[in-house]
């Protein structure tokens, strides 16, 4: 091997073999770039998504995406293009900029990852549809299946943690909703059940919404299971008491519940005729907006259970707005047999009445809406300042402390009818006629005197006494004699002149005994 190596031929063979393969290293280096090129392609990527960002989904819905998918042109090595998954090529769009409901068309964005470049996107923009998320209150439905036990039946569901829930959904599927209901099985129930029960949105159709997102998810359920109960249905009714913060009025109360249900022995359920209201503190109110009460409910005595032991209300004040109703008529009610009644003060007999309440139910109250009664019960003959009971629509009340009043003059009938029968003539001479028999209740004596007085005067006196007609009785019901005046001395008889001074005074004391006596305030 040695001699080999020594040998001067060997090491030149050698020689040119290293420089052989110097050389075709050296040509491979220089052809690199054209094999670079060579591996260089485009590829068209399709039916990629489109994701959102900067939306605000707590307000708003992406109802629609159109088109929903997209394609780009990408370049690149051919050999990283075919690496990359298809998930790596994102196509995205900014919504940051909508702040409300609309259509909009928005321009897409798209992030090749490293060493791909972008070419094109087809289409470059698209039209999305946003909706504002509108979020209402449902009283949960429970839907029993199945039979108990034979001698058994299920009673109504109690909602131990209350029935109320708030349904989110487009605007535009909220209108679909019918109901929000859970399902609770009773097959062969012999004692109570018990269980959270998963709620699902109902369309009217029929079909569950899958877009609703109700909170709470699920509701904790009881489905008494009796035997041989009897149940009674009775109204529930609400009072308040505490007055409200100044300037703020009811604007509307929404109960969880219209009615109870008692369950018991039945001669229990016949003592009970009605279930006693529940009771708002309007004091606990301190601002504007909606209260919730929860109210528990207890059975009377000798009921077994109600249902719901619980209602809750939800009670919305606003500040107050005032309104004047004008020309209100005022009704008299309660007056005596045998008397007539006049409201002297208005004489028009109607009044305005300045209400106040929530705007969005002021501006809907008319005249028809509202009632205005005079009580006249137990007032006699004579003036009286009569208070007003006041009717009015629900949550609207009147300004001020005092209900208004009205002037009523109540008289008699009969005297008021009672009049002296005017001197009768001969059409041909002029001369007085025989006197005629009085009537019933008829003073036959004065007649007859004034008839004598009247005859004597000169011509000029009896125009004087036509011209003065002040001086004759005169009644509502009948026309006022043309020819006789009452005669000098002769004082008018009861109820003859219904403005006499001392008929006032005569009833002065009873205006403040029977204004105050005979009125009901409202």
């Amino acid at each position: 091997m040695d001699k080999w190596l020594a040998n001067n031929t060997a090491a030149k063979v050698i020689a040119l073999a290293v420089a052989v393969i110097l050389w075709a290293m050296v040509h491979v280096d220089t052809d690199a770039p054209t094999l670079t090129r060579t591996t260089q392609g485009n590829q068209t990527i399709t039916n990629l998504a489109i994701e959102p960002y900067g939306f605000d989904s707590d307000k708003y819905v992406l109802q629609s995406i159109d088109p929903q998918r997209v394609s780009v042109e990408i370049s690149g090595q051919r050999s990283q293009i075919t690496s990359l998954l298809t998930n790596e090529y994102q196509v995205k769009m900014d919504l940051s900029s909508i702040n409300e409901p609309g259509q909009y068309t928005v321009p897409l964005q798209f992030d090749p990852p490293s060493g791909v470049d972008l070419l094109s996107i087809e289409p470059s923009r698209v039209t999305v549809t946003i909706e504002e998320k509108v979020t209402q209150k449902f009283n949960a439905a429970i839907l029993t299946t199945g039979t108990p036990a034979a001698g058994f039946t299920e009673l109504d569901p109690v909602f131990e943690e209350g029935s109320e829930v708030q349904v989110t959904l487009p605007a535009s599927e909220m209108k679909q909703v019918q109901k929000v209901q859970g399902e609770i099985s009773v097959a062969g129930a012999n004692e109570n059940i018990s269980g959270r029960v998963k709620l699902v949105a109902y369309s009217k159709n029929g079909e569950v919404l899958d877009d609703a997102v109700i909170e709470p998810s699920s509701i904790k359920v009881q489905i008494p299971v009796s035997s041989n109960v009897s149940s009674k249905t009775l109204p529930l009714n609400v009072s308040y008491s505490g007055k409200l913060p100044n300037g703020l009025v009811l604007s509307d109360v929404k109960a969880g519940a219209q009615q109870v249900t008692l369950y018991g022995a039945e001669g229990a359920l016949d003592r009970v005729e009605s279930y006693p209201p529940v009771t708002l503190d309007l004091s606990e109110i301190t601002k504007e907006g909606a209260t919730t009460y929860t109210k528990s409910l207890a059975a009377p005595s000798g009921v077994e259970r109600i249902q719901p032991s619980s209602v809750s209300y939800t009670v919305t004040v606003v500040p107050y707005e005032k309104k004047v109703i004008r020309q209100v008529p005022v009704a008299l009610t309660g007056q005596q047999e045998g008397t007539k009644a006049v409201i002297t003060e208005p004489a028009s007999g109607q009044m305005d009445v300045t209400i106040m309440g929530a705007p969005s139910l002021v501006s809907d109250v008319t005249v028809s809406d509202i009632k205005l009664t005079a009580d006249l019960g137990g007032l006699g003959v004579g003036t009286h300042q009569v208070r007003l009971k006041v009717e009015l629509p629900e949550y609207i009340e009147t300004e001020g402390t005092s209900p208004p009043s009205v002037t009523v003059e109540i008289a008699d009938i009969e005297e008021e009818t009672e009049t002296t029968p005017p001197a009768a003539t001969e059409p041909e001479t002029g001369k007085p006629s025989e006197p005629k028999p009085p009537s019933e209740g008829t003073d036959a004596g004065q007649g007859t005197g004034s008839e004598n007085d009247a005859s004597k005067q000169p011509p000029d006196q009896e125009e004087q006494g036509t011209d003065n007609p002040g001086n004759a009785p005169v009644t509502p019901e009948e026309p006022q004699p043309s020819e006789s005046t009452a005669p000098d001395g002769v004082q008018p008889q009861p109820g003859e002149d219904s403005g006499n001074g001392s008929a006032e005074t005569e009833t002065a004391p009873e205006q403040s005994s029977d204004a105050g006596g005979g009125t009901q305030t409202p």
